[in-house]
């Protein structure tokens, strides 16, 4: 096995923050796109993956640099390793708190709900999500403990295209029972299906917002017409999963996923549309939002 062994920099005074970090609600980055000659890090590969420095300035979010990541699956990809282990959290964990990772895929898909239904698509717009769907990390801290989390990819910024994914520091629960802090000496991170796509930053953050649902549009359709709504919901920082029930009569159940809801209604009447946004970590508390459609025969 062959590593590729570069090293990636962080500013010295930025590390001095995030490696005193205490519970606070400000930022601290961890990486933030600075050259290799500076180095705070090392990066290489795990298994059959890699990590390499880019400067390609299209692939760059700050700073003038990127991690260039080819994974290979769920168990193979990339290693950071940090000279100065920094501090996730001492004294406990604030459940409030995240580590956030911003990173640019080349591999995407754009999901267009109007594309096949355009009459009765109401107010819904396309967007880009990452064909990688999970991405696996490993925090491995400078006594030897690790914690293993597996977070959701969420749709692109529409003005940058990243992609960010946020890890709960609540996701370290197991080892909070057993030590007050975690300092973190190496990171892993894998994805779903192999692929290449570039880390751009890495940094601690705050985020107490709860989910907030827009309302959805009252619709008049015909029977055996598809009905197209999509759920525009703010989480924060957190990644959401969308739940769709389509007649309330009969109790809500979950009868369609995801921020698009379809459905064909064979019969008419006016129906009760509920749609039910969750925290995919299960920290924020769940919203739920409803809409008539009613359907002429």
């Amino acid at each position: 096995m062959r590593f590729a062994l570069l090293i990636v920099t962080v500013a010295t005074l930025v590390w001095n923050a995030a490696v005193s970090a205490q519970t606070t609600d400000r930022e601290v980055y961890i990486y933030r796109g600075a050259p290799i000659a500076q180095s705070g890090i090392s990066v290489g590969s795990w298994g059959s993956g890699q990590a390499l420095e880019s400067s390609d300035s299209t692939r760059v979010l700050t700073g003038s640099r990127s991690i260039k990541i080819t994974t290979q699956g769920l168990y193979a990809g990339a290693r950071i390793d940090f000279a100065q282990p920094v501090a996730l959290f001492s004294d406990g964990i604030d459940p409030s708190r995240y580590v956030i990772f911003v990173f640019y895929f080349e591999d995407v898909q754009t999901i267009d709900p109007a594309a096949q239904n355009p009459v009765y698509s109401y107010e819904v717009e396309p967007y880009t999500i990452p064909k990688v769907s999970t991405v696996r990390f490993v925090f491995v801290g400078e006594d030897g403990k690790q914690v293993e989390v597996e977070e959701p990819t969420n749709p692109l910024d529409p003005e940058t295209n990243w992609c960010t994914v946020a890890v709960p520091l609540a996701k370290f629960r197991s080892v909070a029972q057993e030590v007050s802090e975690f300092k973190l000496k190496r990171l892993l991170i894998f994805t779903d299906i192999p692929n290449t796509f570039y880390l751009g930053e890495i940094k601690l953050v705050t985020d107490k917002s709860p989910i907030k649902v827009d309302a959805l549009p009252s619709q008049v359709v015909v029977v055996y017409d598809e009905v197209i709504l999509q759920a525009k919901a703010d989480g924060g920082v957190a990644s959401l999963t969308y739940s769709w029930d389509f007649d309330a009569s009969n109790g809500i159940q979950e009868e369609a996923t995801g921020p698009i809801g379809r459905y064909v209604y064979t019969k008419g009447g006016d129906y009760t549309v509920t749609l039910t946004v969750k925290d995919a970590d299960g920290i924020k508390q769940p919203v739920s939002v409803t809409t008539t459609i009613s359907v002429n025969e």
